[in-house]
């Protein structure tokens, strides 16, 4: 009996064949892949339905802010209202952060990217030299107290 099974050639599992490093590597481009295939197919059925959908403010929150220096220049530019914000006034409005202008542009920039990858809007948009909410978050954050008195002023 031991003759037959010395004579039947060993498997070897692509673990042993590539290397337990190699194989990690494949096995997490794979997971990867399958994962940006999920996440665009997930993007296509906001796009198309987006109008059917309605986000709340912490889902849009988690997405948006990775840290409390984004949730503070985020609230910030929503309590300026319609008519926005500028950047040096965020800066000098948030003193303990200690930012500068272009790390304010850098921000609204990942929160714009990060949004729009999930929902395929933007949250944040630039009129003139100010920074203000889009329609979209109006929508998600509501309307502010100031927004609300100047529309019944126009109205």
């Amino acid at each position: 009996m031991e003759n037959v099974e010395s004579t039947v050639p060993k498997r070897r599992s692509q673990l042993e064949k590539v290397g337990k490093h190699k194989y990690e590597i494949a096995l997490l481009h794979r997971v990867e892949n399958r994962l940006d295939r999920i996440e665009s197919m997930m993007r296509i059925i906001f796009h198309g339905l987006g109008d059917y959908f309605h986000f709340d403010r912490p889902l849009v929150e988690k997405i948006a802010c990775n840290s409390d220096m984004d949730l503070a220049i985020v609230s910030l530019i929503f309590e300026s209202g319609a008519s926005g914000i500028l950047a040096k006034d965020i800066q000098t409005r948030l003193p303990q952060l200690s930012l500068e202008k272009h790390r304010i542009l850098r921000v609204v920039n990942r929160i714009n990217r990060s949004i729009e990858d999930a929902f395929g809007r933007r949250l944040i948009e630039k009129r003139g030299k100010k920074w203000a909410f889009t329609d979209f978050g109006i929508e998600v954050w509501g309307e502010t107290h100031e927004d609300h008195v100047h529309g019944d002023e126009n109205g």
